[in-house]
This record gives structure tokens, sequence and C-alpha cells, in this order.
């Protein structure tokens, strides 16, 4: 049989190792969230800010809250997003070919891509270095979400 002070001495670094785990087990599980994917430049998206302001706010609100048309943003926009897995090119397809709803496609593509590059911005998605392109825009299949907001 083992020495009382060494099964004192195992106890108490498993006791220590389990600590450990309960302190690191939300560290962990926070850094292994998947982060908000760079899509657009922050010249963009404070660009698309004046374009949503002066085309879009009067339908969708003027913190994108939603109005007469839907929120572009917040727990309305994640919760139609994970029901039909909408994509960022295609929420990007459906504003640069329907909207806005009185003038569709009268918008040019870089106020489209600014736009859709302020929606982004506003759900929490970091600008990075490179610019959203309207073909890129189109193309993305990044599920739209709500990071941090």
């Amino acid at each position: 049989m083992a020495d009382p002070s060494r099964r004192r001495a195992v106890a108490m670094v498993a006791a220590a190792l389990a600590g450990l785990a309960l302190i690191a087990g939300p560290a962990a599980s926070k850094s292994a969230s998947p982060s908000a994917p760079a899509l657009y430049a922050h010249v963009q998206a404070a660009a698309g800010a004046k374009v949503y302001l002066a085309q879009c706010a009067q339908c969708h609100g003027e913190h994108l809250e939603g109005g007469v048309g839907p929120a572009l943003k917040g727990p309305n926009l994640v919760r139609l997003a994970k029901k039909t897995k909408l994509a960022v090119g295609d929420m990007f397809s459906f504003l640069a070919l329907q909207m806005p709803l009185n003038a569709p496609a009268s918008l040019s593509h870089d106020q489209y891509v600014q736009v859709m590059a302020y929606i982004l911005q506003s759900n929490g998605y970091p600008a990075g270095a490179k610019s959203l392109t309207y073909d890129g825009a189109m193309k993305s299949s990044v599920v739209m979400t709500t990071y941090g907001k």
C-alpha cells in the first residue's frame, strides 16, 4: 500500500490539475470559438454608412434595426441567417439586384459594396487590410451572424 504522504501528494496534484482545468476550460472554449473574418476595409464601411442613411434607412431604420423593411443587424438577422444559412453572398446579391425597393439596382457597384461593408461592420465583423469587391461579395459563402454586438 502507498505511503500516506505519497497519497496526499498525488491527491494534491490531482486537485491542482482539476482546478487548472476549471480555470482554463472557459478560456480555452472562448479562444476556440470562430473569430469574425475581415471581409472589408474600414473606409468602405464609413462610406457605406453615408449611403445607407441616404438610401436605406427610411425602410430599414437609422441603425439597421428594421422598420418597414427587416432588421439588418442583431438577433432577428441572426435567427434568419441560421435558419436559412444566409451567406454574405446571398444577402449581397439581393441587396445589389433588388434594393432599394423603389429603384432596384440603381446604385453603383461601389455603393452596394460600401453598404454591405457597413452592414458587416454593424454586425461585428472587423475591418481588414483588403477591400471587399463586388464579385467577392457576390461569391462570399461566409454565413451572416453577429459578432460581439
